[in-house]
């Protein structure tokens, strides 16, 4: 492939969603180094993310939720 393919391939890959320009380059780089690209190792339990999110509040009402909604929308 010469310089002049890759910049075609490159203008055309410009225009995918970017789910599909990273699905491509994972392809690319399985057909490189199949044998050195490792899923990342788990480094915590479902529990302990629970654990980390957990607080001593009350989850918040149907009101609230949608005045923080509301508010997220006004920031934008």
């Amino acid at each position: 492939m010469d310089s002049k393919e890759v910049f075609e391939v490159l203008q055309r890959v410009k225009t995918w969603k970017p789910e599909m320009c990273i699905d491509l380059a994972r392809r690319i780089l399985e057909t490189v180094v199949p044998d050195q690209i490792l899923t990342p190792p788990q480094t915590m339990t479902l529990e302990e993310i629970q654990a980390i999110m957990k607080t001593d509040k009350p989850p918040p009402t149907d009101e609230e939720c949608k005045k923080i909604l509301e508010e997220e929308r006004i920031k934008k």
